[in-house]
């Protein structure tokens, strides 16, 4: 059985508009929500194998306190930067089988694409810092598909979502 576990990056500041989109750091609330959001999936028992982020700043800031949270060494994929599905696909079939757990930290519209893909009409956008918990019943990475997988949960820093 393969966890999947997609974390769309906090809130980041547009407070500098001299700073390109891929620079852009967390804000305030995204400094806040980022390591609350790492606790809560840890305290709800997940346990995580390999992290990969986006190498847009906001994305790796959100993915280094899930790293420290869970001791897991991070990293980066320039493909999950504007990040469509069959990214996502793409790395999570290049993974090594003994990977068990794999969190993918993102941005939008791909990540409410891939809800909308295995849970349709589900949401209408996944907020920063929300996250998706999927699950693949295999022990390959190879052959990975949205349409095999379950929607174990959402969880967003608000707690509007739901979890299993």
């Amino acid at each position: 059985m393969k966890k999947i576990i997609i974390v769309r990056h906090a809130k980041s500041s547009w407070g500098d508009f001299g700073l390109s989109d891929f620079n852009r750091p967390l804000d305030a609330r995204g400094l806040r929500d980022a390591p609350e959001m790492a606790s809560k999936l840890k305290k709800q028992g997940h346990r995580l194998d390999k992290i990969i982020s986006s190498d847009a700043l906001r994305a790796k800031s959100t993915a280094k306190y899930f790293s420290e949270e869970f001791n897991v060494p991070l990293s980066e994929m320039h493909s999950l930067y504007h990040g469509e599905p069959d990214d996502y696909l793409n790395i999570l079939a290049s993974l090594d089988d003994q990977v068990d757990c794999v969190a993918m930290f993102g941005h939008n519209p791909g990540i409410t694409e891939i809800t909308n893909i295995i849970k349709a009409g589900c949401t209408t956008n996944i907020p920063t810092c929300g996250i998706i918990i999927l699950e693949y019943n295999s022990k390959l990475w190879l052959g990975i598909d949205w349409f095999k997988m379950k929607m174990l949960g959402i969880m967003t820093p608000k707690g509007n979502g739901y979890a299993k």
